[in-house]
């Protein structure tokens, strides 16, 4: 009996991206920004690719990503928070002929030998990073080498690593409040005068 293959699925190709990526302390400190290159960097990843991926910002000007700014910032802090590693440096280090290629940290790399590219294992760097202040102080760390423009996320994961504690009282946490102060200047109560 011979086997059968399995069945093309209907709706064409997908990005697996696994509930240990998306909820580790590392990638709850992305920005949109960061996540909107890293999916279509993942749009790009055969079965053999790994390590021969670029990111052009002609190519991924499709993902919405229309700044060399933008993309260079959220390319060094994916490399930064161990989610992505390149595997070989491009542009103006390379002679300016040739792009930047990288690899996903969390799949194994199969040997290429035209790119340059040789075999390892998934290395997931991402799981060294046990909180997000953990991950946002390596990013802190290297902040001068990041894009000024961007802000790092203060997102956090109120379930599993609360930042501070909790308190059902809104008297209590006054000067915490998510709501802006107005910037107007509080006019003084009328009083009226005693007949």
């Amino acid at each position: 009996m011979a086997r059968s293959k399995a069945p093309a699925d209907p709706r064409g190709g997908h990005i697996r991206l696994y509930w240990a990526i998306v909820d580790s302390p590392a990638w709850r400190v992305l920005t949109h920004a960061d996540v909107r290159v890293y999916l279509a960097l993942r749009r790009k990843l055969g079965r053999t690719n790994n390590g021969d991926i670029n990111a052009t910002l002609a190519e991924l000007k499709h993902a919405g990503i229309s700044s060399s700014s933008t993309l260079a910032s959220a390319l060094r802090r994916l490399e930064l928070l161990g989610f992505i590693e390149k595997t070989r440096q491009g542009g103006i280090a390379n002679g300016g002929k040739l792009c930047s290629l990288y690899r996903f940290t969390d799949e194994p790399t199969f040997e290429i030998k035209k790119a340059g590219v040789s075999a390892g294992a998934a290395t997931n760097e991402w799981q060294s990073f046990t909180s997000m202040t953990e991950a946002r102080a390596a990013l802190r760390s290297e902040a001068p080498k990041i894009a000024s423009k961007v802000r790092l996320s203060n997102r956090s994961a109120s379930t599993i690593e609360p930042e501070r504690a909790f308190s059902a009282s809104t008297i209590e946490h006054e000067a915490d409040s998510p709501i802006r102060s107005s910037k107007r200047k509080k006019k003084a109560p009328i009083v009226p005068e005693p007949a």
